[in-house]
């Protein structure tokens, strides 16, 4: 029989069935439309992942535990601004959508050109989302008209934090910073009230304790209540191996699924350009943009490097059992079946990702 016969048939039974009938054709049919979901962004997804990271700096100024920053070996720098404006436009000639500034690992409020990049991002009115999530150690730089800016400009702002209490915070994060850090905080939601429009405010919080939450549940609701988004995360992803227990009896850092038979979700989520225009399939674990490099944006366009053989081939080798050493490793894998999950239901690189998306996926 051919589908739309099909469909005609059950949305006649669906209006003439009672309710709890309605509701087992309902139970029945979601398999088929989450295949369908999976399917349409696993093809979406060939082509360029849902969104563009743009590493315009590779400096940081912590020192997390949980982190492989302090290990990284590639140089450090800048990325200029010719060759952001460079790839910027080769996204937007590919029809745009979000882009996020959030470095590999490094935070982007070092970098000393990161409002000019906002004002060339806006420029492009395909370019629709713009974040980053920074540890905000370096937000006291920034005048309240800057800030200001970055509120009414940025779709999202993450701000990283190790707990609620200094001694927590110094411990997660390698530095005496909580009170700059708290104060930023303050700062940001304190500016965001003035304003008629402004970004989504996440503040992620990292520690070592599972029941944060319920330890700082009034804490938690205040933040909450002057509508800021609360996540809390306990248990690290590896690196691709570079992280384990090793120093850190406290830190819970994830195990590696033995199977990775499905694609990774992540290189389907987010591909990076580096701050000196190497691409990376994944800007999850690929600390040194090596081994899953995939070009550079100084010797091809944009397009070329996501619809490439090079990121293919880290799509495909899952499924062929040729993984890359960092993806073996990494205990950050998720299968792209992930893809059935309804904050990925209206998902497209362009016109842009819900709001859910960016609490689920970016926290």
């Amino acid at each position: 029989m051919p589908l739309l016969k099909k469909v005609k048939i059950t949305a006649f039974e669906l209006l003439r069935s009672p309710g709890p009938t309605s509701a087992r054709i309902f139970r029945k049919l979601l398999p088929f439309f989450k295949r369908k979901q999976i399917e349409r962004l696993r093809e979406t997804t060939l082509a360029a992942p849902l969104m563009l990271q743009i590493e315009t700096t590779n400096i940081c100024n912590a020192a997390c535990i949980f982190c492989a920053y302090k290990g990284m070996k590639r140089k450090k720098g800048v990325m200029s601004i010719p060759q952001f404006e460079t790839i910027v436009q080769d996204y937007a000639n590919m029809g745009g959508g979000a882009v996020s500034l959030t470095p590999i690992v490094g935070d982007p409020l070092l970098d000393p050109h990161l409002l000019d990049r906002i004002r060339i991002l806006k420029s492009h009115p395909a370019i629709k989302q713009i974040s980053f999530t920074t540890n905000s150690i370096a937000l006291d730089r920034y005048s309240d008209e800057d800030i200001r800016y970055l509120l009414e400009s940025l779709f999202c702002i993450q701000v990283s934090i190790g707990g609620l209490d200094s001694a927590t915070y110094e411990t997660m994060y390698g530095v005496d910073s909580f009170d700059r850090v708290t104060g930023a905080m303050e700062r940001l939601v304190k500016l965001r009230t003035a304003l008629p429009q402004a970004a989504h405010l996440t503040f992620a919080f990292r520690t070592t304790d599972r029941y944060f939450e319920r330890h700082f549940k009034k804490h938690l609701a205040e933040y909450r209540r002057q509508g800021v988004f609360v996540s809390h995360m306990w248990t690290f992803a590896n690196y691709g191996g570079l992280i384990g227990n090793k120093g850190n009896s406290a830190l819970t850092i994830l195990d590696t699924p033995h199977k990775k038979q499905k694609t990774c979700i992540y290189p389907r989520i987010h591909s990076a350009v580096c701050w000196d225009g190497t691409a990376t399939a994944c800007s999850c674990t690929d600390l040194e943009c090596a081994q899953l490099r995939i070009g550079n944006i100084g010797s091809e366009p944009l397009a070329a490097i996501l619809s490439g053989k090079r990121r293919t081939g880290v799509l495909d080798s899952f499924s062929k059992g040729t993984l890359a050493a960092v993806c073996r490793k990494c205990s950050a894998y998720r299968p792209d079946s992930v893809f059935a999950d309804p904050c990925f239901r209206n998902a497209y690189p362009n016109p842009g990702l819900s709001l859910d998306f960016f609490r689920r996926m970016m926290t």
